[in-house]
């Protein structure tokens, strides 16, 4: 397992929203999260960008390794308290911006390395 080095919080898995997209439940409230360096194609209409079905399989490949109610640790960019850091990493849409490790393992690394990040490489 990597070293994490951010302010970290241990939650469970709402649902998969994109592949590089998912929603958990942080202090009784639910949280879209915007996964930091992972980008896949898109799997769902209402952005600029075209659905594609490549964005479809990362997609599904996330919902496979990321099943609701599934434990994961969330890590923040900074070592700020807790409270800080949802306030301060957030993407322009609300979502906060994290790296996702599931039993030891980065969840990003994981989908760069199974090719379902085309602008990123391992």
């Amino acid at each position: 397992m990597a070293e994490l080095r951010g302010t970290t919080v241990e939650t469970s898995i709402v649902r998969v929203v994109d592949g590089d997209t998912v929603a958990v439940t942080i202090l009784g409230r639910e949280e879209k999260l915007r996964l930091s360096h992972l980008d896949t194609e898109e799997s769902n209409h209402g952005s600029d960008k075209p659905v594609t079905p490549w964005g479809k399989k990362a997609k599904e490949r996330a919902a496979q390794l990321l099943p609701a109610g599934s434990q994961v640790t969330l890590e923040f960019a900074g070592n700020e308290p807790l409270a800080v850091c949802l306030e301060r990493y957030r993407d322009n849409f609300g979502r906060l911006l994290v790296w996702l490790h599931r039993d030891g393992q980065d969840f990003q690394e994981r989908m760069i390395a199974e090719g379902y990040s085309p602008y990123f490489k391992t």
